[in-house]
């Protein structure tokens, strides 16, 4: 149940009312970082983490938070005494497991979401060798309820993430696992000794199909750039959102100072998934190595 105190508390701090997400345990707030026009900080009142949606302005706990921000003394004491339901702070590795009410979507099921689901999969592009292979399922219950989840697994085939997709097009499109982000997104069914294409989302590397790592984000991991290092994969396509264009820089920066070959594919307004796997594959063969120069010029060019 939604914490009152937790949120007439944060209401105080952020000086406006919230919108309160299904389950009740989730918070959207006006970013006092990016200060963008929507709610899109997203805060979980038990636990503390915190994201935003536009400029991943984030962290772990209120107390991290308050800091950031500025706030009184008064919101430490209110705030950082709340019991949560899970200590963030302890460095032993709790193993996650998928969400409550979990179901594959590779089983038959006369449960009216599972056709939902399924519908949506098909709608998405998905085969059910992708539902079969990526272990992707929907939920009946709990936070992901209504959702389709689709989970990530590590080298060893442990899962290290998962997120879930409303399909019934709710405010809420996405929601993701509370667990690190310092993963490497798909990295069971990725071959880093070929050439791999960075996307943001599960069903953006569902229309790539051919060694993409979804970020989750933005943003490249701490887990994903050792192993990029480690690797050097003898081409990388970064094909993110063309409203993350400043991440596409940073990231095609990172690969081009680590001497690895850097493909900066650019959609023209469009993503993976709208366009569709040959299409985006066109985009990605037509497009030449970047260089160092030419990354200068196009940041120039951004910021002017």
């Amino acid at each position: 149940m939604l914490e009152i105190s937790v949120i007439d508390t944060l209401t105080k701090l952020f000086k406006h009312k919230p919108s309160i997400q299904k389950g009740g345990d989730e918070a959207l707030f006006f970013c006092p970082n990016c200060k963008h026009y929507k709610r899109k900080l997203n805060i979980n009142t038990n636990t503390g983490y915190y994201h935003c949606w536009v400029c991943n302005f984030s962290g772990k706990s209120f107390s991290t938070l308050l800091k950031k921000i500025g706030a009184p003394k008064e919101y430490f004491e209110l705030l950082c005494k709340h019991k949560i339901k899970y200590d963030v702070s302890k460095k032993t590795e709790i193993k996650l497991m998928l969400p409550d009410g979990f179901k594959p979507l590779y089983k038959d099921s006369t449960d009216i979401e599972y056709k939902h689901a399924l519908s949506y999969c098909f709608k998405r592009g998905l085969t059910i060798h992708e539902i079969v292979r990526y272990n992707i399922g929907y939920c009946t219950e709990g936070n992901f309820r209504n959702r389709v989840v689709v989970p990530s697994y590590d080298d060893n085939g442990n899962l290290n993430f998962y997120c879930g997709r409303d399909f019934y097009e709710s405010k809420m499109k996405y929601r993701l696992c509370e667990a690190t982000k310092d993963i490497v997104g798909f990295e069971l069914y990725t071959d880093f000794n070929q050439p791999v294409t960075l996307v943001e989302g599960v069903f953006d590397a569902f229309a790539v199909k051919y060694n993409a790592v979804p970020l989750f984000g933005k943003n490249l991991s701490n887990k994903l750039k050792i192993k990029l290092m480690t690797y050097r994969p003898p081409r990388v396509n970064v094909l993110l959102d063309n409203d993350a264009l400043a991440s596409s820089f940073r990231i095609c920066e990172f690969l081009l100072q680590n001497n690895i070959d850097t493909y900066l594919i650019r959609l023209e307004g469009k993503d993976p998934n709208e366009i569709g796997h040959k299409k985006t594959w066109q985009f990605i063969d037509s497009c030449d190595r970047l260089t160092e120069s030419e990354l200068y010029s196009l940041k120039l060019k951004n910021i002017l």
